[in-house]
């Protein structure tokens, strides 16, 4: 199978890059680096070039996982034009490229939790209001319904991918690469932002990634949305406990009470309909946690 991933060289987009590689696929990226930091066949696309359109028109693809855009939810409040052009613009881009030149090709679009805001009851299901809380939410729900436009329309075979929290080596940004950085730095108590009640579904990278196969290779391809999580909720207080036994840090951390602009407050996800495509999580939040904190450690990061 070819594949294609959008987004190639960021957290989410280079972990798919590894899997199908190893898979034994033929592995094209695309981005917006120079040079990409693995063996594949890579193609550097800066946005409103004209290059997106002239790719689909040189080669054929069997499928399409798009990983690109922006997931700064505090830099969506900041710049919403920006994350509006990343996040939805973009996207159109893609999919109307797909329709003028491969019609056929699997499109999976990477979305976002954010879309449902704070839930009203837990577990979420896919079919439960969306009342995003930032642009960033608004501006991923606006790209899922772009998308289901243009099945809708023009027939093009797309599946939506809603990730949860999502942790793994290579990320540096959200809660785990800001407690690391913190405990490094502070020679007392490690605070952190919000009570520590507020709750999150982990999903480790490999599984969200297989999770995206899966969807590509079993999905109905109808524009239709599915969970990507571990099913279970966990508190930050308790997740962040666990992290600094991993790190096997002696240091004490407190809650400043202050929830950020954007931050829901409890998620939990019903992936039944994930299941039913034959996902299964394999990676506990123990191990997860033990990986990357390995990861961080042995890196130096």
């Amino acid at each position: 199978m070819t594949i294609l991933i959008l987004g190639s060289e960021g957290f989410i987009g280079s972990h798919c890059i590894s899997y199908f590689l190893k898979k034994g696929d033929s592995v094209y990226g695309i981005d917006l680096y120079e040079q990409p930091t693995q063996k594949y066949f890579y193609k550097k696309v800066s946005r409103l070039s004209p290059d997106l359109d002239e790719f689909f028109g040189e080669t054929k693809i069997d499928g399409v996982i798009n990983a690109a855009g922006s997931g700064n939810v505090p830099y969506s409040m900041s710049h919403p034009v920006l994350d509006f052009e990343a996040n939805s613009l973009d996207t159109i881009r893609v999919l109307d490229a797909l329709r003028k030149h491969q019609p056929h090709c699997r499109y999976v679009h990477l979305s976002s939790a954010a879309v449902y805001g704070n839930p009203i009851t837990l577990p979420v299901k896919e079919n439960d209001p969306t009342l995003p809380l930032s642009p960033y939410g608004w501006h991923k729900l606006i790209a899922e319904q772009i998308c289901q436009e243009y099945t809708s329309v023009f027939g093009l075979p797309t599946a939506i991918a809603r990730p949860f929290s999502v942790y793994g080596p290579g990320l540096k940004k959200q809660l785990f690469w800001d407690v690391y950085q913190k405990q490094k730095e502070s020679s007392e108590v490690v605070t952190l932002f919000g009570t520590g009640n507020e709750s999150r579904d982990y999903i480790f990278i490999s599984d969200l990634v297989g999770a995206l196969d899966c969807i590509l290779q079993n999905g109905e391809m109808v524009g239709e949305v599915y969970n990507l999580a571990s099913g279970e909720e966990t508190t930050i207080r308790e997740v962040t406990s666990i992290f600094f036994e991993m790190l096997k840090s002696p240091k004490p951390f407190k809650f400043n009470g202050q929830v950020r602009a954007g931050d829901p407050i409890n998620w939990r996800a019903d992936i039944s309909k994930l299941n039913k495509l034959g996902y299964r999580p394999e990676v506990s939040l123990r191990d997860g946690l033990r990986k990357l904190s390995g990861w961080l450690i042995n890196s130096d990061v």
